[in-house]
């Protein structure tokens, strides 16, 4: 937990798990709601650094090996596998459903859309790098002893400066970076429910709503991410599929379901492709 300043390490014990594999920063289940079609499993990917396209599978894109693993030696409580499984098994049923309906009943799925959405926010490359920034810049301590005061007779926690250095506290921090997202994970819909939202639909998959690595974007003047929520100038969106796109704001709309108008999809998939992610993903391949 964090209490101040101060990030306060605890360790709770548990069969270390399976490590080493494959693991996907954007679920398949969520990818291959932009892939063609025509071809299932398939998608088109384009790489923002080298800025040229190239077709893929969805389980060979958007996943990093061991990148939920805790370090070995460490004894986490649960694993990354589990704060997902919830979201990852549900998620493509509601948008099999979205379809089916024209999206007719989104916002009866709201509150879990959302809660997908601050999922796939806490686990990718760039939280990971942000709260890692963040924690470097704090004072460690480690919880030394929980004892009882004998003056006041409470629970009492005494604390120890952490002795870590250099990669032994690369890895401390790594480790508390992955129990971060968890909680993150757990918090659901969050911060994200207290805003408006309205739903944006295109039917042609030639101009289709693309994602890419860091598919939650918000977009705004205000210098962090809490006072952006409050901002009424806050645009947040998160495509649902090639479909769809929520599309989140401090203040109303005055139309909550909606076909996109054509000027204002290119202008989202300008985001996706200018993105400081490495890759963007559509069913075909598009320009700004």
């Amino acid at each position: 937990m964090r209490v101040g300043l101060e990030w306060i390490v605890s360790v709770s014990r548990q069969t270390e798990p399976s490590r080493g594999r494959l693991d996907h920063l954007l679920p398949q289940g969520y990818l291959n709601g932009f892939t063609d079609p025509s071809i299932p499993g398939q998608l088109f990917v384009y790489d923002i650094r080298k800025q040229l396209w190239f077709e893929s599978g969805t389980t060979r894109v958007a996943a990093i090996r061991g990148f939920y693993d805790y370090s070995h030696g460490s004894d986490p409580d649960t694993t990354a596998d589990e704060a997902f499984r919830e979201f990852e098994e549900k998620f493509p049923n509601v948008v099999r459903e979205l379809v089916g309906k024209g999206f007719s009943s989104w916002q009866e799925h709201l509150d879990f859309l959302l809660g997908y959405a601050q999922m796939l926010r806490a686990r990718t490359e760039l939280f990971r790098e942000q709260d890692l920034a963040q924690a470097r810049q704090a004072t460690m301590v480690r919880v030394k002893e929980v004892f009882q005061d004998p003056k006041t007779g409470q629970t009492a926690i005494r604390y120890e400066p952490l002795t870590e250095t250099g990669a032994e506290l690369e890895t401390l921090l790594r480790n508390m970076s992955i129990t971060k997202m968890r909680g993150e994970i757990d918090k659901g819909a969050a911060f994200f429910s207290k805003m408006y939202w309205c739903l944006r639909v295109t039917g042609d998959r030639s101009d289709p709503v693309i994602t890419g690595d860091n598919p939650v974007i918000v977009e705004g003047q205000a210098p962090t991410l809490g006072a952006a929520l409050d901002d009424p100038r806050t645009l947040v969106f998160f495509p649902v599929c090639w479909q769809a796109c929520l599309v989140g704001s401090p203040g109303s709309f005055k139309v909550d379901t909606d076909s996109f108008h054509a000027c204002d999809l290119r202008r989202l998939r300008s985001r996706y492709l200018r993105t400081d992610g490495r890759f963007a993903y559509s069913p075909t391949r598009v320009s700004e």
